[in-house]
């Protein structure tokens, strides 16, 4: 179960806190004026979300290394035109998408 606090409960109650994380394996969010600024979580979920973060990061450079490979005989000028050709769709989605939320 998700549970919030605020860090002065957190505190106070630490020794609870961590007996619901372990056993009963709730997750808390701890908030600091209304924000959230951690969690605390059980150990295998956060071995979990470690390993996973691994994985992505893996599959990002081998990705990078694959556009690399296929790239290496077109000039830097010309895949620096492309990326920033890209970029400014995106950032054009991304703006259109915002104007169509905003008059919703």
């Amino acid at each position: 179960m998700l549970k919030k606090i605020s860090t002065m409960e957190a505190s106070l109650q630490f020794g609870q806190v961590m007996n619901e994380v372990s056993l009963k394996e709730d997750d808390y969010i701890v908030e600091c004026a209304g924000k959230p600024i951690v969690a605390i979580v059980p150990i295998h979920k956060y071995e979990w979300m470690k390993q996973e973060t691994e994985k992505a990061r893996n599959k990002f450079f081998k990705m990078v290394d694959e556009i690399r490979e296929t790239t290496r005989n077109i000039p830097l000028g010309e895949i620096e035109t492309a990326v920033d050709e890209a970029v400014k769709a995106v950032r054009q989605e991304e703006r259109e998408k915002l104007n169509l939320t905003q008059h919703v």
